[in-house]
């Protein structure tokens, strides 16, 4: 139904009904906002007989109009734009349009300062937003070259136009949102899959299993009971542990204390007197169901050790203190820096094979708010005689949430 009008005068209130119900009905189809604003430029404007029209859509980070689509001139061919102009908001006859939400009629643009040229000079003007929940999203406009070319039919006409392209512009806006929405979910679900796949590779790497069962293994060669009943006590104790966690994203910091504790033990099972450790929890009994996001405690520990341990010619300690408030856990880890060769370090295969603890925190932080906060850099140790290494974690505490 395209077809050019001689006078919008001659249009009876019926006829304009039908051309605007025609032409909602064939908006149905459409997905795309460019599509819409071109087929309101081609197929419905152009039916009024306007030899210029123009459709701005808000541009909300920049605060200005963005020519979409056209009709006329500024449209020599295809959906190409001529010089395509951006507008500042509250500037010009479309630019106040956009400011205040309502149309303007301009019966000779020589007597409107404000009026900017475009691609060329015109006589009379006519802008009407195009809103959406009450907000302006864009405009229409129009020119003449003759003066007092519009009239208020014209303005009536171009409102109802601008009315109902806007409820079609919410329904795609509002399909595209549901998209978007739904792929996040989807993004944020892999991500939740691979952090659960991650946790059961860190908890139980080959690597930990297969040292302590040769730990184990060691003690029973050299017929110690004693030491190897324990250490089998401790890696069954660990083990449980980690397969009653696998499917939970929170652990309260009692638990993970206890966890560290046995961890801890079996390191210094393995390395003897090479490895000093302490652990202590401020205000735990305050806050005995304080909870912290699972998995990061016992790969910063183990990323630590790994660094520094093997290279250690003589004791190596780490601090470990947890300080518990209602919404608050802080966990600060201090552990001596005996580092001398970085290289042995970077071409250690199994830190290779560990993932960093960082990329856990950014991994949760992806999936869940919960903006945890890390840092690290060197300190004096307790004693003062050697530099330490520090790392300190806010976490919330998930059991105030």
């Amino acid at each position: 139904m395209k077809q050019k009008v001689k006078s919008v005068k001659s249009i009876s209130p019926k006829e304009i009904e039908e051309i605007l119900y025609h032409f909602s009905k064939s908006m149905h189809g459409m997905d795309s906002e460019d599509q819409l604003l071109w087929d309101m430029a081609k197929n419905c404007i152009s039916i009024l007989g306007f030899e210029d029209a123009v459709i701005y859509l808000v541009d909300e980070n920049n605060q200005v109009l963005v020519q979409k689509a056209a009709l006329g001139p500024k449209n020599p061919t295809g959906t190409e734009i001529l010089n395509a102009l951006q507008i500042p908001i509250g500037e010009g006859i479309t630019g106040k349009v956009a400011q205040t939400g309502l149309p303007i009629l301009i019966s000779d643009t020589r007597n409107y300062p404000e009026y900017i040229q475009d691609d060329e000079f015109r006589l009379s003007e006519l802008a009407v937003p195009i809103l959406l929940d009450g907000k302006v999203i864009g405009v229409i406009d129009s020119e003449n070259s003759e003066a007092d070319y519009f009239s208020k039919q014209h303005l009536r006409i171009l409102m109802a136009v601008s009315s109902i392209y806007s409820s079609h512009m919410a329904r795609i806006r509002a399909e595209k949102k549901a998209k978007e929405e739904q792929k996040e979910r989807w993004k944020i679900q892999q991500k939740a899959t691979r952090l659960q796949i991650e946790a059961i590779s860190a908890q139980l790497s080959p690597h930990f299993v297969f040292n302590s069962l040769n730990a184990i293994q060691h003690y029973i060669l050299l017929e110690d009971k004693r030491s190897s009943l324990r250490f089998l006590s401790i890696f069954g104790k660990l083990l449980r542990y980690f397969l009653a966690q696998l499917h939970e994203e929170s652990v309260t910091v009692s638990d993970e204390v206890q966890m560290l504790d046995w961890y801890l033990q079996l390191q210094e099972l393995r390395y003897g007197d090479k490895l000093k450790y302490s652990i202590q929890a401020v205000r735990l009994e305050e806050f005995p169901q304080a909870k912290i996001p699972s998995i990061i405690v016992q790969s910063l520990i183990e990323n630590l050790l790994e660094e520094q341990i093997h290279l250690s010619d003589g004791n190596i300690g780490i601090q470990i203190s947890f300080e518990l408030s209602f919404e608050l856990v802080e966990l600060n880890v201090l552990i001596n820096k005996r580092i001398e060769n970085e290289e042995f370090v970077q071409n250690s295969a199994y830190l290779k094979s560990l993932t960093p603890w960082q990329d856990y925190i950014r991994l949760i932080n992806d999936i869940r708010p919960y903006r945890i906060e890390s840092k690290i850099g060197p300190a004096k140790c307790p004693d003062g005689n050697e530099n330490c290494k520090s790392v300190s974690i806010i976490f919330p505490n998930l059991f105030s949430s």
